[in-house]
């Protein structure tokens, strides 16, 4: 994704995509958060110029109206920092911003910040530290046009706080287009936080080589998260553009952000292509996520083996594409019907096919 040169260009559908993504997610995020915490902080590392030139909203706007006109209301102070580091964009999106400031409610503030991602989060958290009191649960988006301004240690900073969450752009094309180039060895260092990137560079297998990077870029954030998921962005000649990783410590949240990239990818591939989007082409069948690929892993994962499935369900959420919700109906009771799995400690008075928290499973 080549950064343009205007103020504003036209929106891709790959971006729209990955807006829908967000907004689904900050959705979801925000009346959870809200319920237990007085203060919450989003921050848009690089925020744009507020809008694309068909008048699209830009992210800063996304989310702004999510918060606006979320149909469970909230009480807490949300305090959005978007930070650009155009000039001209900056200027653009103070414009677009001071449009819809007005329709926000009072407890919804924000602040366009001119400057680098680096030295804007610095002084940021900076004043966090200075001030504790103000520390809040963080949603973090980190949206590049490119890789010099995203240094791992950049996003380790953001997730040192418990309570924050990342939305990242790994910009998969263009790192691997320039990973064999030996001046942004440096570059590359600081964007993985790590020099193991290297061995990607003798791999001449295409597909070999995306999963190696996608691997160690995916290893590294578990490094400073608990949870971490990605979504792949197909670009219009179908070839991979670019990764959105998640990091959380959350379980929950990673659940809801997996309901939102469901809803994206009904597959359950967490994949967008722009050259299917561009062609319009119509499926004979609706995509549903795959059940049969959900008990094989399940069964490998678990053969022989006793589980409660509570912890079933949590490796399921953290492990896989699939949700909790897929589970129990679509695959539990349909085993337990062949004979598949059994249940060895059967909570008392519990009915053949449902599994409460402290039901004992054992695959056959």
């Amino acid at each position: 994704m080549t950064k343009p040169l205007e103020t504003i260009w036209p929106i891709e559908p790959h971006t729209a995509k990955k807006h829908e993504i967000l907004r689904r997610y900050f959705q979801a995020w925000l009346p959870i958060l809200a319920q237990y915490n007085p203060r919450l902080l989003y921050i848009d590392a690089f925020a744009g110029p507020g809008e694309y030139s068909g008048g699209e909203d830009g992210s800063p706007v996304v989310i702004l109206k999510a918060a606006r006109d979320h149909v469970i209301p909230f009480k807490s102070e949300l305090v959005c920092l978007f930070i650009e580091s155009e000039d001209d964009r900056h200027k653009h999106l103070e414009k677009v911003l001071e449009g819809i400031k007005p329709t926000l409610p009072a407890n919804v503030k924000f602040r366009p910040l001119l400057g680098r991602f680096n030295d804007q989060l610095t002084e940021i958290f900076a004043n966090v530290e200075e001030q504790k009191k103000l520390r809040a649960p963080t949603l973090a988006f980190v949206d590049p046009f490119g890789f010099s301004q995203t240094p791992f240690s950049a996003i380790a900073q953001l997730m040192k706080y418990s309570k924050t969450e990342v939305l990242v752009n790994f910009m998969y094309e263009e790192i691997n287009r320039f990973l064999s180039f030996p001046g942004f060895a440096a570059l590359f260092d600081a964007q993985f936080g790590t020099p193991d990137w290297r061995e990607a560079v003798k791999l001449t297998d295409p597909l070999e080589r995306l999963i190696a990077i996608h691997d160690l870029y995916l290893r590294q954030l578990k490094t400073v998260a608990k949870y971490v998921r990605a979504f792949l962005m197909v670009n219009k000649s179908n070839m991979p553009d670019y990764f959105l990783f998640f990091a959380t410590n959350s379980i929950e949240g990673l659940e809801a952000m997996k309901r939102s990239m469901w809803k994206v990818d009904p597959s359950g591939e967490f994949q967008f292509s722009d050259f299917t989007d561009a062609s319009k082409q119509i499926p004979l069948f609706n995509p549903e996520p795959d059940y049969q690929w959900l008990r094989d892993i399940i069964t490998y994962e678990f053969r022989r083996t006793e589980v409660a499935v509570e912890v079933l369900t949590e490796w399921v959420v953290a492990e896989t594409s699939f949700l909790s919700t897929h589970i129990k109906k679509q695959v539990l009771t349909p085993m337990e019907k062949e004979g598949a799995v059994s249940v060895v400690k059967p909570k008392p008075g519990r009915r053949p096919c449902t599994y409460p928290d402290g039901t004992i499973l054992k695959f056959s």
